[in-house]
């Protein structure tokens, strides 16, 4: 019994070593917001801005309020260091229904390549324009 005992302990004192590995903290460019154009490698959807904007199409036309929808689309958004897509901003003018849609498609795109600047992966701002015809 205390052989099972000192071994369950042992396994969660292993469990919690390895689950308190110290990150390595951020370098001072990475903890910046950069703009698009400020960047040395540009962010960039796997495949192209083409195939993001079907993404987004085939995506939110499977929603009620993306069936009949038109018209030109403005926003912006952060490409985040791990790729994923993040504070989706609207500049064009479309109703809050169509808004959400259109933001919930783009938060579960698939992963970004990220910016880097300098040798790092840094968070990056893209602006993104669109129509919808």
């Amino acid at each position: 019994m205390t052989k099972k005992l000192f071994l369950f302990f042992f396994f969660i004192f292993l469990v919690q070593k390895s689950n308190s590995q110290e990150t390595e903290p951020l370098s001072n460019i990475q903890k910046k917001l950069y703009d698009f154009e400020a960047v040395q490698v540009k962010p960039e959807f796997t495949d192209g801005k083409a195939k993001f904007v079907a993404y987004i199409l085939e995506n939110f036309k499977k929603t009620k309020t993306g069936k009949n929808f038109k018209g030109f689309i403005s926003l912006n958004f952060v490409v985040e260091m791990d790729g994923s897509i993040n504070e989706v901003v609207f500049n064009s003018d479309i109703k809050n229904k169509a808004k959400q849609d259109f933001k919930n498609v783009i938060l579960k795109s698939p992963k970004w390549l990220c910016g880097e600047h300098e040798g790092y992966h840094v968070r990056t701002k893209v602006d993104f324009n669109f129509d919808i015809i």
